[in-house]
């Protein structure tokens, strides 16, 4: 009858008394017994009641033309799923292991959950991600392992990397564990949300709430950036408990680009953002003389003056990210009709992808982007913006991003599809230094900033700027510094 019922249902074991039942049911350990009361040489409860004594408590039906209330007592007693008279009614008997079903899967789930929160990390990411309920059950397993309650107050702060996340995950994760580690009045976890392209720091158990943030507020985006050699955003959220992480981390997410509206490296908080007075942004009135006047002029400098202008105007006072991003969009719209009009613009631009990645953005590296790609639509003889020519440009923040990796001459003619030999004399001949020295003076950097600015170990160091062995790393740094690493270091103390 029961593959009639459900094909997924599979009988592991029959027996013909309570004995043999006994001795099937302890060696199987099925998750459903379905059983008669009165059967040969040990009756059905008297067997439940052995097996129960064993510690096996799989769900049992009890099947049985005997409706005495004792029988109903002990079965009640021994935890037993249903009590069906017989004979049988079919949709009865489907009802009943409908049930069985559902409670195996729900037993299933908490086994799960607490095999799978084994991990302080993954008790986190599952909470910011809304992954499983936050129930007493949860607080008894926090509270059982960590000492944790799901109710006590939590503290978040999210970095945010966008398309640098990838090569820089690992150096951000260091720098955070070399800074943190020292706190004593709070304890922390760090994650990983490759999704989001973010690094997450979890607080807990903290002493003073105001006095992290403010530590967080004077040390997190500003070191950071000092390090990386790129904007970051920086957001930070409070809750009282593990149920409000997800709402909280959603409006983290949103509060992201009011980065455009703070000075770089600014800790974006509720307290900023309710205490901060936003104001209108004043569209520059003498913007399109100026931008006409550069294209007439063909003066690629004067046409990035106006972009700095451009910028200063709107990053003067705190504006509504919204307004920024209209600003931005406005300026470009600008400087493409008056291209066009003047001349200076004969090329397809794909005015669409522009405005929308201006629409998105959440950092003024973002914008700065578009605004480079549009100032290179723009045909003007002399030299490109800041001396260098569009490939040299481009090259060179590709060494910027994958020196650490041991980026080659050839790796970096490839990505730029031109010859080794052009590249490397173009390279010497714009900034006078050669290919080679340029991605040791990156690193050197590099090291130096890590030196100050962390506690991090020499062999991590060497990693992190691309070095494989820390000796090497040392003889090169002394050869240019004058002084090996361990003296540097305790210079800057």
């Amino acid at each position: 009858m029961l593959p009639k019922l459900n094909p997924d249902y599979q009988v592991v074991g029959t027996a013909s008394n309570g004995v043999e039942g006994l001795e099937v049911i302890s060696r199987m350990r099925p998750e459903l017994v379905i059983m008669d009361i009165q059967m040969p040489e040990m009756d059905g409860l008297t067997m439940m009641e052995r097996l129960r004594g064993q510690g096996v408590q799989c769900k049992v039906v009890v099947l049985t033309a005997y409706s005495d209330f004792t029988y109903a007592k002990r079965a009640i007693e021994l935890n037993i799923e249903n009590y069906l008279l017989k004979p049988i009614r079919i949709p009865e008997l489907q009802k009943t292991l409908e049930n069985v079903e559902k409670t195996l899967e729900e037993e299933r789930g908490t086994e799960y959950l607490k095999e799978w929160a084994l991990s302080l990390e993954q008790i986190f990411r599952g909470c910011i991600l809304a992954e499983f309920p936050i129930d007493e059950e949860l607080n008894q397993i926090t509270q059982e392992k960590y000492a944790l309650n799901v109710k006590e107050p939590f503290a978040m702060l999210a970095i945010w990397l966008g398309d640098h996340y990838d090569h820089n995950v690992g150096t951000v994760e260091q720098l955070l564990e070399s800074n943190i580690s020292r706190a004593g009045d709070y304890r922390w976890m760090i994650l990983r949300f490759s999704r989001y392209q973010m690094v997450g720091v979890i607080l807990y158990q903290m002493k003073d709430r105001n006095v992290i943030r403010k530590r967080y507020e004077d040390m997190v985006g500003i070191v950071l950036e000092r390090v990386l050699k790129f904007k970051i955003v920086c957001t930070w959220s409070e809750c009282n408990g593990l149920k409000e992480m997800a709402d909280a981390f959603n409006q983290m997410q949103e509060e992201r680009m009011w980065s455009l509206s703070f000075p770089d490296g600014t800790l974006i908080t509720p307290q900023l953002l309710a205490s901060s007075e936003v104001m209108p942004i004043k569209y520059p009135l003498d913007m399109e003389s100026l931008i006409r006047q550069a294209l007439a002029d063909a003066d690629p400098a004067s046409f990035e003056r106006v972009v700095r202008y451009f910028i200063q105007s709107v990053r003067d006072g705190v504006h509504h990210p919204d307004d920024i991003r209209g600003a931005a969009i406005r300026f470009c719209l600008n400087v493409l009709t008056l291209g066009r009009a003047g001349g200076r613009i004969n090329v397809p631009v794909p005015t669409q992808s522009m405005v929308a990645q201006l629409t998105k953005a959440v950092t003024w590296e973002e914008i700065e982007t578009v605004f480079v790609s549009l100032c290179q639509t723009v045909n003007m003889p002399g030299e490109e913006l800041e001396g260098y020519s569009s490939l040299v440009k481009r090259a060179r923040a590709m060494i910027e991003e994958y020196y650490m990796q041991g980026i080659t001459l050839e790796e970096l003619a490839q990505k730029l599809y031109v010859s080794e030999e052009y590249l490397s004399s173009q390279f010497k001949k714009e900034t006078g230094v050669s290919f080679r020295d340029t991605v040791k003076h990156y690193r050197i950097d590099k090291i130096k900033e890590l030196l100050l600015h962390s506690s991090l170990k020499l062999n991590q160091i060497a990693d992190m700027v691309g070095y494989s062995d820390p000796k090497y790393m040392s003889k090169v740094f002394k050869e240019e510094v004058g002084m090996l690493p361990a003296e540097y270091r305790k210079t800057g103390q």
